[in-house]
């Protein structure tokens, strides 16, 4: 039987720093990675709309002040970055009317918005990032986004600006989504409202591949196209069942694949408790992006709204002289092959645009990873959340769904691979 230190599965961020930075201490370590490539859901490639434009249908952004971790590996490998598209035209629809304007609230309403963001730092405010939500006694906080923005009577303006945002970064229905987890994003930046919308502040310029490809060549044993089915662990060491009935044998383990995909492995011995139930159930997140090319619309555009897509914004130039929007929004309420309804959803802020055609990755329906970025359902991670990356024996999880810092970002990911190659720093292999 095949023999090595530490196995690391999953070849996004989390599981590649963690294999090239036990290989650099002189570990051996196997990535073995289900998908025919690395990155995970950071995925750069060609657009499916303007072939020979590459385009990001993961995640993409950075903020130095905020991602330190990302920037350093940015830095190492000496990947070019670029500002996001900056935001110059405005349509947005907001409270029953247009406010098109970069700081769309009025000044009417100034007062009692100001009374709104003083509720939501108090609230994020009291989220210790190192405890973990199960632990803190926030369960009153832990209930819908709509029902928690319906107690604060917000001014209409304010209230669609929020919902809009929150509806957003959430990936899920206001109704499904966990208020505690919109909060939770404010307290990971700073806890700053602002700190969440301007940390969409880089891009890098020829993609998230280019720093992951850089990474994958300094893994000495990468992996590719061999999921793992089961992990049996005993004293001495873990079997690792992957691919198709191949075994490798390991002193630790790290899981780096996402939430959603770790109900496809069987433990043994089995997980329990609080995190063995929200790992069977998955988390929530059924979030879209959408990649429509356009032709008719100014650079520069952004809108924010009542829509199906609640935010609307420019992402760059396609080859025809037109632009290429990003939408965001969810499963449940837009099919991304629909093309009626991503147009009619364009027309909504933008009627007189021409859609060109839509390129998207469907993340739920992606086998190895089955959900976007994470996003718990009301009352999940108030009964399992630090838990979730919390040693098994020999076996570690990474990954940013389990990252507290940062979760559903990229340097959340490295966040995870840090802490786990410290655990493994104190154990024997």
């Amino acid at each position: 039987m095949e023999r090595t230190d530490v196995v690391v599965v999953g070849g996004g961020f989390a599981g590649l720093r963690t294999a090239r930075n036990l290989s650099e201490a002189n570990q051996s370590a196997v990535l073995l990675e289900a998908a025919n490539r690395v990155g995970g859901r950071a995925y750069s490639r060609e657009s499916k709309t303007d072939p020979g434009t590459l385009v990001e249908v993961g995640g993409a952004y950075l903020h130095r002040h905020h991602h330190g971790r990302l920037a350093a590996e940015i830095d190492r490998y000496g990947i070019r970055t670029q500002p996001a598209a900056p935001f110059t035209v405005f349509r947005n629809r907001l409270g029953q009317g247009e406010h098109n304007s970069a700081f769309p609230v009025p000044i009417e309403e100034a007062t009692e918005a100001e009374r709104v963001l003083y509720s939501l730092l108090r609230d994020a405010h009291r989220i210790d990032l190192e405890a973990g939500l199960e632990n803190q006694g926030l369960e009153d906080l832990d209930i819908s986004v709509k029902e928690y923005f319906d107690t604060l009577d917000m001014p209409p303006v304010t209230d669609q600006l929020l919902r809009s945002w929150c509806w957003n970064m959430m990936g899920q229905r206001l109704e499904d989504a966990s208020a505690l987890w919109a909060l939770q994003f404010v307290a990971s930046h700073g806890y700053s409202v602002f700190g969440v919308v301007l940390s969409l502040d880089e891009v890098m310029s020829e993609g998230t591949g280019a720093l992951t490809s850089a990474i994958a060549k300094d893994v000495p044993d990468l992996r590719l196209g061999e999921p793992v089915h089961g992990l049996q662990q005993d004293a001495d060491g873990v079997e690792v069942l992957y691919g198709k009935d191949r075994v490798l044998r390991a002193g630790h383990v790290v899981v780096a694949a996402p939430l959603n995909a770790m109900g496809s492995i069987a433990f043994e011995p089995p997980l329990t408790g609080s995190r063995a139930n929200v790992v069977a159930e998955g988390h929530g997140g059924r979030g879209l992006k959408l990649l429509i090319q356009v032709q008719g619309v100014p650079e520069g555009i952004s809108c924010t709204g009542d829509g199906v897509f609640p935010t609307l914004y420019d992402y760059l130039p396609s080859s025809d002289g037109g632009r290429i929007l990003v939408a965001f929004t969810d499963r449940d309420s837009v099919d991304p092959s629909d093309d009626a309804a991503i147009e009619a959803g364009v027309h909504h802020y933008l009627p007189d645009a021409v859609v060109v055609g839509t390129d998207c990755h469907d993340w739920t329906e992606d086998p190895y990873v089955r959900a976007p970025w994470v996003s718990p359902r009301v009352g999940q991670f108030t009964r399992a959340h630090k838990s979730l990356g919390e040693q098994h024996g020999r076996i570690h999880f990474a990954g940013s769904d389990v990252s507290l810092l940062f979760p559903g970002y990229i340097e959340g990911a490295l966040e995870t691979a840090d802490r786990v190659i410290g655990e493994l720093e104190t154990h024997p292999y």
